[in-house]
């Protein structure tokens, strides 16, 4: 099975994820003239995490103001029954701790504090997650970071398309003849980036012809 026939598997499901981005560098050596030669070497390694717990009913709106001056009381707003519900979970988890590391604390293993919650199912599941394959990119060079993110849209565009929610461009059941045909990203070689491709990547307008225009796919 290819890695993204498991993804496509879920986003069929309607289930939602996020991209998580690992910064990688290392030493590789070798032989010549019989000396040693070292050489660093930089990589990106790319995880795709589905969400347990849907949020797709959730705002999903860019930020309206910077959260350098925002004041996390005012952000964060619980109501009274979350606040105790909360402190009924610190309380819980602490006896957890201390009855297991401490003999003398037995006596809170009786502790009866419900921590029940609608999404109790989603959290005992074990999270679904496919490693991409590993991009020989230099993280300190602008031109390799583009390139990272025209292959990450690549593969979402194939995800979706794999998944059936846009067209498949590739079956030749969208008419690329018009002057704005539909496209995906072009996968990126290993030459430097084209000198436009950098000015693509600064929050563009909506684009007509981009099936996946209003698809946020979170990256970490």
């Amino acid at each position: 099975m290819h890695f993204l026939d498991k993804v496509a598997e879920e986003v069929k499901a309607e289930k939602r994820f996020l991209l998580y981005l690992t910064i990688l560098t290392g030493k590789k050596g070798y032989m010549k003239c019989d000396q040693i030669t070292r050489t660093r070497v930089h990589a990106v390694a790319t995880s795709l995490v589905f969400d347990c717990i849907s949020s797709s009913h959730l705002e999903d709106e860019e930020p309206q103001q910077s959260l350098a001056e925002t004041d996390i009381v005012n952000l964060v707003e619980l109501e009274e029954t979350e606040l105790v519900e909360q402190f009924n979970s610190y309380k819980k988890i602490a006896a957890e701790i201390l009855y297991e590391q401490i003999p003398a604390f037995s006596f809170l293993k009786n502790c009866n504090i419900d921590l029940s919650s609608e999404y109790e199912a989603e959290m005992k599941s074990k999270s679904v997650v496919v490693p991409f394959p590993v991009l020989l990119k230099d993280e300190k060079k602008y031109s390799e970071i583009v390139d990272v993110m025209v292959q990450l849209e690549t593969w979402i565009h194939e995800i979706y398309m794999k998944a059936g929610k846009i067209p498949d461009i590739r079956s030749g059941s969208v008419d690329t003849s018009s002057p704005d045909p539909v496209t995906s990203p072009s996968i990126p070689s290993t030459a430097a980036s084209r000198p436009d491709q950098p000015l693509s990547h600064v929050h563009p307008a909506t684009d007509p012809t981009d099936l996946l225009a209003n698809t946020r796919v979170p990256c970490w």
